[in-house]
């Protein structure tokens, strides 16, 4: 008992020294340690912004009782959690972003309701409202409750008066991780109402690509377990902490990681012959033979080659390759035109990390979407005669992936005046005009 006092004590004011053998002792006395922990954060939570600036046991706490899965302490972290934003930041400091979030989720209780009060409650600071839709996001990944509660619950954020600014880039990032195809409206909706930081999480279709995106470890919104010890070690507060990198090797490392960065850009894509049974460079998903090699040269050869589409492409969802499995493929929702249209305006549209250096000119860019736009056009045309479709909602209701029929068309007229191609602008500008006045009319 006199290691973990001596343990406790060592850690209770400020130090620049990391507590790494104290942590150890307390881990190794986690039952006696526990009662002393608690008493600190219910300090904190009492004295709030008049806790003594040097007091460090509650900082501490809330990452040992984290790490020891202390649940029947979860109301008053709760409590804590939804202090007045700056006092929160006095007690928290960085912590309040960086691990908030894991911390309640390893003291989680059950009591879903107070987190959902939180949410809720105007009291409440942004980043922690944010941080609690992620550890809900989680909750549901566990299966702590179904699908059906939680989407009400999610819907209720995007319908409902503004709760705070911040946490809608968090619940369009919550959204797509939780693969809701059914909900992408609602994004949309986000994007509509000027909801959404495009800086941030970018644009509506780099939304739905993620939407569509699995990648190893992704899925989770917040840590199954903490180790006190491993999460704080490096922290800058600790002065054997990993020192900052001089500015003339910073300068060297910035250096280098542009010259890979232009490398990675300028690298040539191999021109290998394709087989016939390799895939078709086009994204289809098909066989080479089965797809793109008896067809006749595709007009789109005029904006870049094939390997140039394939590089463009290669953040555009993949596409099903057979067999059984849990996840959501575009294959699941739209029609093959549908997708066809979607890959051409993506290939337009779609931003493209080019090193500022070695941007293009305005005209090349400009030349490459109409050209795309164009033979969407085409397709788009074709489909919504087949389908007798007549207005915007329409066809984005059950057609459009990436980009709504409105915008892009109104894109595809700009770029067309400018190049003065009447004959095509005429037949874009009458679908347009026809489409928009169905859509009125149906208001």
């Amino acid at each position: 008992m006199e290691a973990l006092q001596n343990a406790l004590e060592a850690i209770t004011w400020r130090s620049t020294k990391f507590p790494g053998e104290e942590f150890k002792v307390i881990c190794a006395n986690k039952t006696e340690a526990i009662p002393c922990l608690r008493s600190a954060i219910e300090k904190a939570v009492a004295e709030g912004a008049n806790l003594d600036e040097n007091y460090q046991l509650h900082f501490y706490a809330m990452y040992l009782l984290a790490e020891f899965q202390d649940r029947e302490f979860f109301p008053k972290m709760m409590e804590l959690a939804s202090l007045p934003e700056k006092t929160l930041d006095y007690l928290m400091g960085d912590a309040m972003t960086e691990s908030l979030p894991h911390i309640l989720y390893n003291m989680y209780n059950g009591e879903i309701q107070l987190i959902k009060e939180a949410i809720y409650s105007p009291e409440v600071y942004d980043f922690v409202k944010s941080g609690l839709l992620r550890v809900m996001g989680q909750l549901y990944l566990d299966g702590q409750f179904g699908k059906e509660e939680w989407q009400e619950f999610l819907r209720g954020i995007v319908y409902g008066e503004t709760i705070g600014d911040y946490m809608y880039n968090t619940l369009a990032d919550v959204i797509c991780k939780c693969h809701f195809v059914e909900m992408l409206p609602e994004i949309r909706r986000l994007y509509e109402d000027d909801r959404i930081d495009r800086k941030a999480i970018g644009g509506y279709d780099e939304n739905v690509d993620e939407m569509f995106t699995y990648r190893e470890g992704r899925e989770r919104f917040c840590r199954q377990t903490i180790n006190a010890a491993e999460t704080l070690r490096g922290w800058a507060m600790f002065e054997d902490s990993a020192k900052e990198i001089d500015d003339e090797k910073w300068a060297q490392n910035f250096s280098r990681m542009l010259k890979e960065f232009d490398r990675e850009y300028t690298k040539a894509e191999p021109k290998r012959k394709i087989g016939r049974n390799d895939p078709c460079p086009c994204g289809s998903g098909k066989k080479y033979k089965q797809c793109c090699l008896n067809k006749p040269k595709n007009p789109e050869d005029l904006a870049e080659s094939e390997q140039e589409r394939a590089k463009w492409l290669k953040d555009y969802p993949p596409a099903k390759k057979g067999g059984e499995d849990d996840r959501v493929y575009l294959e699941d929702y739209y029609s093959r035109e549908s997708m066809e249209i979607d890959r051409l305006l993506y290939l337009a549209l779609a931003h493209r990390a080019i090193p500022i250096w070695r941007r293009e000119e305005k005209t090349v860019t400009e030349r490459r979407q109409r050209i795309y736009l164009t033979a969407a056009f085409e397709k788009f045309r074709a489909l919504t005669e087949k389908e007798n479709i007549r207005s915007f909602q329409e066809y984005d209701k059950t057609c459009s992936i990436h980009y709504y029929c409105e915008d892009w068309l109104e894109i595809l007229q700009e770029l067309l005046q400018k190049e003065d191609e009447k004959g095509i602008l005429e037949d874009v500008r009458g679908i347009y005009g026809k489409m928009k006045q169905a859509a009125q009319a149906a208001l």
